[in-house]
């Protein structure tokens, strides 16, 4: 089989069927088994070089995750950190909001604080580890500007505990 071949058959197939025929004969005759699991290797094989290019990116990508990943805070979802937060005030131009994530977190706090900066019209964002509490000040009007914050602040302004 040259490139070209490898490259344009489809393995998807003969890949399941030889996985299948791998476990159904895992009780019955042993040479059958070997034999089913030989193919189903060497269709992997095969599969793998026709794919090599997403493989080596993919990995590329795992990698770099990985690198980038050491040292940061503890792995905390934006869903889970959102459904685990209170908004204790808001005021527009105002809002602070608890958390137990960030309680005793100091490379949270310091992610999160570095992150709500970015945003135009964020003045300011300060945590608070022992009350698990952040406060972020911002310029209103510069922050409505962008449709999904000006979203946002309406959502808090609707779910504030304190008005």
């Amino acid at each position: 089989m040259n490139a070209q071949a490898i490259k344009q058959f489809p393995f998807g197939v003969p890949l399941t069927l030889s996985g299948v025929a791998t476990v159904a004969t895992m009780f019955a005759n042993k040479r059958l088994h070997v034999a089913c699991g030989v193919v189903w290797g060497v269709l992997s094989i095969l599969h793998a070089i026709q794919h090599r290019g997403k493989i080596k990116a993919d990995m590329s990508r795992f990698c770099h995750a990985a690198e980038h990943a050491a040292g940061k805070a503890e792995v905390t979802t934006l869903g889970a950190l959102l459904a685990g937060t209170d908004i204790a005030s808001f005021i527009p131009g105002r809002v602070r909001v608890y958390t137990l994530a960030l309680a005793d977190n100091e490379k949270l706090a310091q992610q999160l604080t570095d992150y709500i900066k970015t945003f135009t019209g964020v003045t300011d964002a300060s945590a608070n580890l022992v009350t698990g509490s952040m406060l972020i000040t911002y310029e209103p009007e510069e922050l409505r500007k962008n449709p999904h914050l000006k979203h946002l602040e309406t959502y808090i302004a609707e779910h504030a505990k304190i008005k």
